[in-house]
């Protein structure tokens, strides 16, 4: 399979639960201490047992120092203001 230039990178998917609320983040700091590249949040702003995915982002940068991130299908409809008459 080609790398198409590319290197290869390795990530991890964390469930952002939210009991305890800081474990996504610890597990996002143990991620970078093992070498991986980034790690991943999935996003469903609909669901009360689960982190705000753009908030867990926030904290994951202010508490991790190389990792990237990324929202796995982020919702941004459902997070769309409605409009008043």
């Amino acid at each position: 399979m080609p790398d198409y230039g590319h290197p290869l990178r390795f990530g991890t998917f964390i469930s952002p639960t939210n009991c305890p609320v800081q474990r996504p983040v610890e597990l996002a700091q143990l991620s970078e201490r093992l070498g991986y590249d980034f790690v991943d949040f999935q996003d469903h702003s609909y669901n009360s047992t689960l982190l705000d995915t753009w908030t867990l982002l926030s904290w994951v940068a202010a508490r991790t120092e190389r990792i990237g991130m990324s929202g796995d299908e982020l919702r941004l409809p459902l997070r769309q203001p409605s409009t008043c008459p």
